[in-house]
């Protein structure tokens, strides 16, 4: 009956824990058996670990077979007998056909009591020491793949399964059959069916697997019925193998040691592994039978453990360590490893071969296994698989080397096996040892052989990185190395030495080296890695220089053998190696063909390039001289190298030319066998043209007075043969020894030249001919010159001194009469035209041939002294004849030859010769150097000029000088300047870009500029005239002289100080000079006059006040002394108003004042008083600070005041209100006005705060200039009582906001002009319309909403009135008035308000004076008068509603603000017109004009300009032309919207800040560098909507510009107004496809002006960030 089910671990842990704690107080450590198996116990990292750990314990219970099956679905419900009779003959597709369950069987002793009990229990291995399970967790790799496994053994059984995370067993007996089944099952129904493991990859690992089996010989696997492959081993009886006595067999602790080493080889008893495997898909009775032999070492160890270290072992494996045990080495030969590689190729490619991993690892391909039964992932770094008792990771992955007492037992095994592998090394290189000396006598296979198996065996035993563990190879390797007490043995060039007596392989030293030990060149390259790992102490080293010559020294060299010798001992010194010539010479001696030669004794060497190759080599040669066949070898360098002197040709002659030598044998003596003395001179003149002079020379010296020269009458004296001279009949009769020729000795043209070069002579001398020849008449001149022609070089330098001296030439006779006389060569000229010009004597020459310079016979004459033209001297004396024809021909000539012939003339030596020809104004002449000039233009201020016709450069060369000295041309400007205009053009035209600077300076005073009529001429200096440049302003050509006497002419005066323009300071100094002219040509202070015929007021384009503005823009253009003069002299205009009898207008009187006597007006109150007594300055903000700079005072500064005793009278209603007011508003004053600020804060506190009545305030105000007193009531007084502000209010007069704002200005801002307008207006107006105008006055409508007193709740009462009703009388007890000062109707602070600004008059008339002077000539009145701000008001309904046609009629004021054609000066920095604010502010430097585009003019930065690097300025407007000439096409399309000329608007360029445009005066800037960023890549696409659109806004908002200069309320309406005027003309540009895109249109460009503006309305006011 088969027991229930039990839980693997016994008791439950919840009891042992009771248990535990009642009687202990401890608590056991409890274990999840599903995770703990889960996550440790399955989990390994190999593959096959399943079978890995089923084949090993069959191994381990002595079974000898084993079967694997892979059982489909299918296959599974059928029994044994059915299923192998229903099967399919035909195989499956392995690859896609899925297992259902894993079923193992082995064949052996079935399971024991001990083994049943040990399987459900973790970690409870075999406890027997020779079995290689250990830690009893093997069997539960079979959950890595299953749930439920089932173990059938004998007639027992076992079945796991799971309950939650406890793991149960079920154990009991099988049913009794008639037999019982030998077999031991493991059935392994799969978590998840899958296809089968690759066949190849599992019979690979199955035949590595069976190798190292102790029992197991045979494994066999199906698929269902089908029998897949069997792997099958068979191991006989093994051999011992002697152990070399030099070994240690003991480990380095003494726990192990080697008793013996046992070897299966296939010559002997080797092991056979034999595989039959099916290659899928085919039929499955066909198999595919493999086999290997494997040669296996086997040491058996004996093991002696100390106590210690057997304990702890014991510990860790629960089990003692074994007594003995077995490290086995699979060892590959040569032979056995080509054959399997060949085996290997046969194979299919499709299914690998099952014998892959046993090969041996050569080319670290496979990675040989460490095996602890099965093969671990721990490679052995070298060419075999190892197996032995290891004890490894729990895994059973890896050999375990990190503890402590384990890594002991593992170290010393792995002793072992470097141990084994040392004497395998040590067997196989003796077999190797035998081979070589069989081969050595001529017994068995050649040399090459053994090299390779050699080379094999150093490659199987080379230790490379092992992995995981690197320490593997290292402990193999240094028990390898250190075993042995003697050195490594190595198979050398003369058989097996010790591994420190053999050197490298070195391709050059074997060639000639004999008896050093030398590995072969296969192993130093291959086995590089094996050489690299040898101790220090059994390096093989390279072959040094010293190896070398204790070689030499054993061996005399055949020639063959020396070179190559030589040449290395040369190649190792260009590397670097140090060495010793003498040692070698000393060392090598070379075998000769009858004695040997020592090199030491050699003193001389041929060079090979020289001598080498003609030398006799049957001739006499020193003893002492390198063989000819060695020394053919080297170069030069490399023979003087060893120290060794050139045999040279002269060493050669002296050596067989020395007495003994030719006394000794006839045959070698030049002077006595014609034979020798050709073959001496035919090898001499083979190396003639490679020797030196010296060596040349020396050679003559042998020759002379030898007679070694065979000729017709024998062996002559070389100066006393000749050549053969067949060329001339004439000279055959004179019986001259000529030289013969012969087989052996060519006479050729080499030999001819060689043979002149001793001193053969080629010709008769010159002065036999001389002597013999021409007196007799045979021979004329013209016959000896050809006859020498033809002799060319063979004419020695003693007969061309005679010829050269000899007086036998004739000249031409010029005339009949003349005797024919003769002369030397060197006295006549060639017979050419020119030479017969210049009249010089001309060599007669035959009439039969006409001259030529390059003929033969011309050159000969030429070369003895014939002159080829006249000297220098000589033709400068025919240049200044007198004889014109001469003269001319002879300057020519000079001229034509200067640099040809003439090179070295220098005119300092013919300064003092009248030889130029020149020509001034009335005659011709020659003149001398220094008087006459290249240069034509002189000849119009009277100097002498060369004549025409020649060239400047060459005149130049002569030594004419272009220009007259610059001396010379002041002197004559000083004394005579030009007399009018046309001359005066000639010579600045003359002058321009010859005189130098300081000489311009002198110039810029001299008076030479002719102006004027002819009938009145005045002469002015340069520094005073002005060079017409284009259309200038009226004034300035009163004003200035302005001259044009042509660009070249001009550029000339500008150099010498005339301006192109005039300057502010200019202008500034003619205005100190005569104030009164100047305003009399200005035509006043407005520039306005009255025709008399049309009585129409006609504005004539400039005026005073527009040139007083250009000084105040510009004054930082005026130096600080114009400055001071024009602050001291009466320079200043002063205006006084008076008015009238009859008139309602103000006249004005205009007086020129020094700075003491004028005042500005800052406060219109005082102003109003004393405007009778002052002379004040033009009430425009630029003016008054120029005239501030100028030391003008204000003229709150000239008044002072006082009031009368002051007594409070009980606080009205009116005090409160008015206080109340005040608090609410004047903080909106001070947040969106910036640029004021209170002189201290008290006005900000409401406790500092006094608002008083009073029955009467009266006045008093004194003028301190003129003592001038006013006395009258006043409406309001504010003033400081200590730490307090009081506001006092006249009970009498009722209040008025303008009153009560000036008095605060006047207090708290230092003045009133302006800010009582604005503040009395932010005073009068309602809540609504501030914020409609951009101040915040939310936060009052906040404060009033909450309420901070009982005031509050009448103050909303009245605004919610304020809403409906206009001018309620009870809204307020402040009532509406007329204030008689500003002649307009005001509100006051509490009371409804209009849409628009009740302060608009006052906006409207601070539009900039430029405004009024390009109004509407049609209105009757001039432009520039300052009026009162009452006199541009603008009308308004009844209900204060601005009209429209008011607002159009400013917006087009501020438009033709901008279109003023007046050009003002260049801009600089600090302009006082421009603003503040980033967006639109001055550049920080000067803007620079460099060009213009479509009449836009373009401006850079100044800095820009400046900067190192950037180009100059056409280079910048040819780069920028594609951008510049888009945006001016955007800019000229807006502009006709506007209406504004484009001369109003400029382009500028910058390098950074966020200026995108700005106005200054009315001229508008746009940046090209935001345009580039912005739209230029669309534009250049064709898309210029959006930058028109940007574009078109940041123009409106300069516009506003002309209107106010803040950022504020002000200007956001302006700037609005300004859009909505031309958003027609903008659509019309744009010109949408249809209706639905111009509405999109408007909608987008109203969305684009609110978000424009909307900072200015409620950013700025607040934190000071300009939009």
């Amino acid at each position: 009956m088969i027991p229930r089910s039990r839980r693997l671990f016994g008791s439950s842990p919840l009891s042992i824990h009771r248990q535990q704690s009642q009687h202990e107080g401890y608590a056991p450590v409890t274990v999840d058996t599903r995770a703990l198996i889960d996550k440790v116990l399955a989990r390994y990292s190999g593959e096959f670990t399943v079978f890995r750990e089923l084949l090993q314990n069959s191994d381990d219970a002595g079974c000898d077979a084993a079967e694997i099956r892979f059982e489909t679905a299918a296959f599974l419900p059928l029994k044994p007998g059915a299923a192998m009779k229903a099967g399919s003959p035909m195989l499956p597709d392995l690859k896609t056909t899925n297992v259902e369950r894993w079923t193992f069987k082995n064949h052996g002793k079935p399971f024991t009591k001990e083994d049943w009990d040990r399987l459900p229990k973790i970690a409870l291995g075999n406890p027997d020491p020779q079995k290689v399970g250990a830690f009893g967790v093997g069997f539960y790799s079979l959950f890595s793949v299953t749930e439920s496994p089932y173990v059938s053994s004998g007639d027992k059984e076992m079945e796991f399964s799971w309950k939650g995370n406890q793991l149960c067993y079920r154990f009991g007996g099988l049913p009794q059959t008639a037999t019982s089944d030998p077999w031991t099952t493991f059935k392994m129904p799969l978590r998840e069916a899958a296809p089968m493991p690759s066949l190849s990859e599992f019979m690979q690992f199955l035949a590595s697997s069976i190798t190292f089996m102790v029992h197991l010989k045979d494994v066999t696997v199906f698929f269902d019925h089908h029998r897949l492959g069997q792997i099958t081993k068979s191991l006989r009886r093994s051999l011992v193998t002697p152990i070399p006595p030099e070994l240690k067999r003991s480990s380095p602790e003494k726990n192990m040691t080697v008793k013996s080493v046992r070897q299966h080889r296939k010559s002997f008893r080797p092991v056979t592994i034999t595989a039959e495997v099916i290659h899928p898909p085919c039929d499955s009775t066909w198999m595919h039978e493999t086999k290997v032999d494997l040669v296996v070492f086997t040491a058996e160890v004996d093991v002696s453990v100390e106590k210690k270290l057997f304990k702890e072992l014991n510990r860790c494996m629960k089990k003692d360590p074994p007594s003995h045990l077995k490290y086995s080495l699979i060892y590959t030969g040569k032979d056995e490893y080509d054959q399997s590689c060949i085996n290997e190729q046969k194979h299919p490619l499709d299914f690998p071969f099952p014998f892959r991993g046993l090969r041996a690892d050569l080319d670290r391909a496979t990675h040989t296994r460490v095996f602890i039964g099965h093969a671990t992932a721990q490679t052995t770094g070298m060419g075999g698989h190892m197996a032995s008792y290891f004890i490894p990771t729990v895994e059973r992955e890896s050999i375990d080397l990190a503890d402590r007492n384990v890594a002991v037992w593992n170290r010393e095994l792995l002793y072992v096996g470097g141990f084994l592998c040392r004497t395998v090394y040590e067997l196989e290189l003796s077999k190797i040892q035998k081979s070589w000396e069989e081969a050595e006598a001529g017994e068995s296979q050649s040399r090459k052989m053994q090299d390779q198996r050699f080379l094999h065996l150093l490659k199987f035993f080379t230790f490379h990185h092992s992995t995981p563990s690197s320490k593997v190879t290292e402990l193999l390797a240094n028990s390898f190395h250190g075993c042995s007490i003697l050195p490594l043995m190595v198979l050398s060039s003369v058989g097996v030495r010790g591994a420190p007596d053999v050197r490298r392989f070195d391709s050059e030293l074997a060639k000639f080296l004999k008896s050093l030990p030398m590995l072969s060149e296969d192993v130093t390259r291959d086995c590089a890695c094996f050489l690299d790992g040898l101790p220090d102490e059994q390096k093989i080293c390279t072959i040094t220089p010293e190896d070398v010559l204790q070689d030499l020294r054993h061996h005399a060299l055949h020639v063959e053998e020396l070179v190559i010798c030589l040449r290395w001992w040369i190649n190792s010194g260009r590397k670097g190696v140090t060495t010793n010539m003498a040692d070698l010479l000393d060392a090598a001696t070379l075998r000769g063909t009858r004695e040997t030669i020592h090199l030491s004794s050699i003193t001389f060497f041929v060079d090979p390039k020289v001598l080498g190759p003609h030398i006799p080599p049957n001739g006499p040669l020193p003893p002492s001289l390198i063989p000819l066949g060695i020394s053919k070898n080297f170069n030069y360098e490399e023979l003087t190298s060893f120290r060794w002197k050139e045999f040279t040709v002269v060493a050669w002659l002296q050596h067989i030319s020395h007495t003994d030598v030719m006394s000794a044998d006839e045959e070698y003596d030049f002077t006595r066998s014609v034979d020798w003395a050709r073959l001496v001179l035919s090898t001499l003149c083979r190396v003639w043209p490679k020797l030196s002079e010296d060596m040349r020379s020396g050679s003559r010296e042998v020759f002379r007075s030898r007679s070694c020269i065979p000729t017709s009458k024998g062996l002559c004296y070389p100066e006393h043969s000749y050549l053969p001279i067949a060329e001339n009949a004439l000279l055959h009769h004179l019986d001259l020894p000529i030289i013969s020729h012969h087989s052996r000795f060519k006479v050729d043209e080499d030999m001819k030249e060689f043979l002149l070069s001793i001193g053969v002579r080629k010709n008769p001398p010159v002065q036999f001919l001389l002597n013999r020849m021409l007196p007799t008449g045979d021979w004329t001149v013209h016959d000896l010159v050809s006859y020498l022609v033809q002799q060319g070089s063979s004419l020695s330098s003693e007969d061309l001194s005679v010829l050269e001296s000899a007086k036998i030439f004739l000249k031409e006779s010029v005339q009949s009469s003349e005797e024919n006389t003769h002369h030397c060569v060197r006295d006549l000229y060639p017979p050419v035209d020119i030479f017969r010009k210049l009249q010089l004597p001309i060599i007669k020459w035959s009439k039969k041939s006409e001259w030529r310079d390059t003929t033969p016979e011309a050159r000969l004459l030429y070369r003895l002294g014939l002159n080829r033209f006249p000297p220098l001297p000589n033709i400068v004396e025919l240049c200044a004849s007198s004889n014109d024809g001469l003269q001319e021909t002879a300057f020519a000539y000079l001229c034509d030859r200067l640099h040809s012939q003439y090179a070295d003339y220098n005119p300092e030596s013919f300064r003092n010769v009248e030889f130029i020809p020149a020509e001034s104004k009335d005659r011709s002449c020659l003149r001398k150097l220094g008087e006459v000039f290249s240069g034509t233009q002189w000849k119009a201020l009277g100097f002498y000029v060369v004549r025409d016709g020649y060239s400047s450069a060459l005149l130049h060369q002569l030594g004419v000088m272009q220009h007259p000295p610059t001396s010379e041309l002041l002197n004559l400007l000083e004394k005579a300047p030009p007399p009018d205009e046309k001359s005066a053009i000639d010579w600045f035209e003359a002058l321009s870009g010859h005189l130098a600077t300081p000489d311009l300076a002198k110039l810029s005073g001299v008076p030479i500029v002719p102006t004027g009529p002819s009938s009145a001429l005045k002469m002015l200096p340069p520094a005073k005239c002005y060079l017409h440049r284009g259309p200038k302003p009226v004034l300035y050509a009163k004003l200035f002289i302005f001259v044009d006497f042509g660009s070249k002419a001009n550029h000339f005066l500008s150099a010498c100080g005339s301006k192109n323009q005039v300057s502010t300071e200019d202008v500034a100094g003619v205005l100190i000079e005569n104030p009164g002219r100047f305003f009399e040509l200005a035509e006043g202070y407005e520039g306005w006059v009255r025709q008399a015929s049309t009585e129409v007021i006609a504005y004539l384009g400039t005026s005073f006040l527009v040139e007083l503005r250009k000084l105040a823009y510009h004054r930082q253009d005026i130096s600080n002394v114009t400055l001071d003069k024009m602050s001291h002299s009466p320079s200043l205009l002063g205006m006084r108003r008076k008015k009238t009898q009859g008139q309602v207008r103000w006249d004005y009187e205009y007086r020129f004042l020094p700075s003491q006597e004028v005042t500005i007006v800052d406060d219109m109150d005082d102003y109003q008083l004393f405007h009778d007594c002052l002379f004040v300055a033009p009430q425009e903000e630029v003016l008054e600070r120029f005239y501030k700079r100028l030391g003008c005072s204000y003229l709150s500064d000239v008044v002072m005041w006082s009031c009368n005793d002051l007594h409070e009278i009980p606080a009205t209603k009116t005090c409160p209100e008015v206080r109340s007011l005040i608090l609410e508003r004047l903080p909106l004053f001070i947040q969106n006005y910036t640029d004021i600020k209170p002189e201290d804060a008290t006005s900000s506190s409401p406790d500092r705060l006094r608002v008083k009545a009073c029955k009467r305030i009266v006045v008093t105000k004194i003028l301190v200039a003129g003592n001038v007193k006013r006395t009258g009531d006043a409406q309001t007084i504010a003033r400081r009582q200590g730490d307090f502000i009081e506001l006092w209010i006249s009970e009498a007069a009722k209040c008025d906001m303008y009153e009560v704002a000036a008095s605060l200005c006047r207090l708290l801002f230092g003045g009133n002009k302006m800010n009582a307008t604005v503040l009395g207006a932010i005073l009068s107006a309602d809540l609504a319309f501030l914020e409609r105008r951009g101040f915040l006055a939310g936060q009052i409508f906040q404060q009033h909403e909450n309420g901070y007193g009982e005031g509050n709740e009448k103050k909303k009462e009245c605004s919610a009135g304020s809403a409906s009703t206009t001018n309620s009388p009870q809204q307020s007890t402040l009532d509406t008035q007329v204030d008689p000062q500003l002649k307009r109707e005001r509100l006051p602070g509490g009371s409804a308000a209009s849409p628009q600004s009740p302060s608009l008059s006052q906006i409207a008339d601070g539009v900039p004076r430029k405004i009024h002077e390009v109004s509407d000539v049609s209105s009757g009145e001039p432009f520039g008068v300052p009026r009162h701000p009452t006199s541009v008001s603008v009308p308004r309904t009844s209900h204060e509603v601005i009209p429209q046609s008011d607002i159009r009629n400013i917006v087009k004021k501020a438009i033709k603000a901008s279109s003023f054609e007046g050009k003002g000066p260049v801009i600089r920095e600090e302009t006082g017109r421009c603003l503040s604010n980033a967006f639109c502010s001055m550049p920080a430097g000067c803007l620079r004009h460099i060009g213009e585009v479509k009449n836009v003019h373009v401006f850079v930065d100044e800095v820009l300009h400046t900067c190192t690097g950037v180009p100059d300025a056409e280079t910048f407007m040819n780069r920028k032309h594609g951008p510049l000439s888009r945006f001016v096409n955007i800019i000229i399309s807006l502009s006709e919207i506007y209406g504004i000329s484009t001369t109003m608007l400029r382009v500028f360029y910058d390098l950074s800040g966020g200026r995108i445009a700005f106005n200054c005066g009315g001229t508008i800037y746009f940046n090209l560098r935001y345009f580039e960023v912005w739209h230029d890549d669309e534009v250049k696409k064709g898309c210029r909507e959006n930058a028109q659109k940007s574009w078109f806004l940041a123009l409106a908002h300069e516009v506003a510009h002309n209107l106010t200069d803040q950022h504020n309320s002000d200007h956001e309406f302006w700037f609005s107004a300004i859009c909505e005027a031309h958003f027609g003309g903008l659509s019309r540009l744009l010109r949408p496809a249809n209706a639905c895109l111009r509405c999109m249109l408007w909608l987008t460009l109203i969305v684009t002006v609110i978000l424009f503006a909307y900072p200015a309305i409620s950013i700025a006011p607040v934190i000071n960030v300009p939009h």
